[in-house]
């Protein structure tokens, strides 16, 4: 059980929904596995090739799947990857689907988005616009098709958290899709966020 064992999974499934979906014109990224930073994100996609060879003959798009993230489901993992492929594709054919700073998606990616797999049953976010889709039935039953490896996505990036100070008993949890914190009188108790139907982190 190995990172790397995660990064062939990925390349493989980038492969099939690309053959599936975009008729496999897509350029290959470079697949990334990094830390999230400050960021509450499950992924992203550059909108420019910031990987390149010495003499800039090979230039490659980068897809990043957050590593603190890696050990979902493999239908959240696979929602993520097919989510930033569709900026890939936005990207290569020059359509702008996000503004904001890259985080408000607009209607071209909904677009996008529901020409490749995916759904919506809420309006826009306000913060992330269409950012928030669902796997159509028939993409969902596409993925289970694949086999995909469960033993790929069972480690992610654990950072310890400090301790709390003496005679703290407030815990604050925080939605890793939206943002949105709230806290908590003890440690482990699992909240959803309806909204993007996620359960929210301790930091």
């Amino acid at each position: 059980m190995n990172i790397q064992r995660a990064t062939e999974e990925l390349h493989r499934c980038f492969g099939l929904f690309n053959k599936h979906f975009f008729g496999g014109k897509l350029p290959e990224p470079q697949l990334t596995i990094q830390t999230k930073g400050k960021r509450n994100w499950y992924g992203w996609c550059s909108t420019v090739e910031f990987w390149a060879n010495a003499d800039d003959s090979v230039k490659k798009y980068e897809i990043n799947l957050t590593a603190e993230h890696l050990d979902r489901e493999v239908p959240e993992i696979m929602r993520t990857l097919l989510h930033e492929m569709i900026h890939l594709y936005n990207a290569v054919n020059g359509i702008k689907d996000c503004s904001r700073g890259g985080t408000f998606h607009n209607k071209r990616f909904k677009e996008a988005s529901e020409k490749f797999g995916f759904y919506y049953d809420a309006p826009p976010d306000p913060k992330y616009g269409w950012s928030f889709s669902k796997l159509k039935p028939e993409t969902v039953e596409l993925i289970n098709g694949w086999n995909v490896d469960e033993s790929a996505f069972q480690l992610a990036r654990k950072v310890p958290q400090p301790a709390k100070k003496p005679g703290s008993n407030s815990y604050k949890l925080e939605c890793p899709s939206c943002g949105i914190k709230v806290r908590a009188g003890k440690p482990g108790i699992k909240v959803m966020c309806t909204e993007c139907e996620t359960v929210l982190v301790e930091n």
